[in-house]
């Protein structure tokens, strides 16, 4: 193969979802928030891209601490301690999209995969 071929997966970075859900006057999500399927929405579309970016970016600093550790098992031991801590981290907001993907089908809500 002479390359790499990288097709879009239909995501949204955060400043597209922010800037299709924040009103130009300043209120909040153009009023579609309402009822318990808007709810879900706005933290299918903010709270969870924003937590993966957090998990994916304490695991770089968990890496950067094991590398600057210079063998010190206390440094080394914390560093793990905060690598496990953001796959777990990360492993719940995929079982949280799941979950939500479950409800949002059992309960026949157009909710996740907007």
């Amino acid at each position: 193969m002479n390359g790499l071929i990288i097709s879009e997966t239909g995501t949204n970075t955060l400043s597209d979802t922010l800037s299709g859900n924040i009103s130009s006057d300043g209120g909040v999500f153009n009023g579609d928030v309402t009822g318990i399927d808007g709810v879900v929405d706005v933290v299918t579309k903010i709270a969870l891209p924003l937590a993966g970016t957090a998990a994916v970016i304490l695991l770089i600093i968990a890496g950067y601490k094991m590398i600057t550790s210079r063998g010190n098992p206390d440094k080394l031991t914390d560093a793990k301690e905060m690598a496990t801590n953001a796959i777990i981290g990360l492993v719940f907001i995929l079982l949280s999209v799941a979950i939500l993907g479950l409800i949002s089908s059992v309960f026949n809500l157009d909710i996740v995969g907007n």
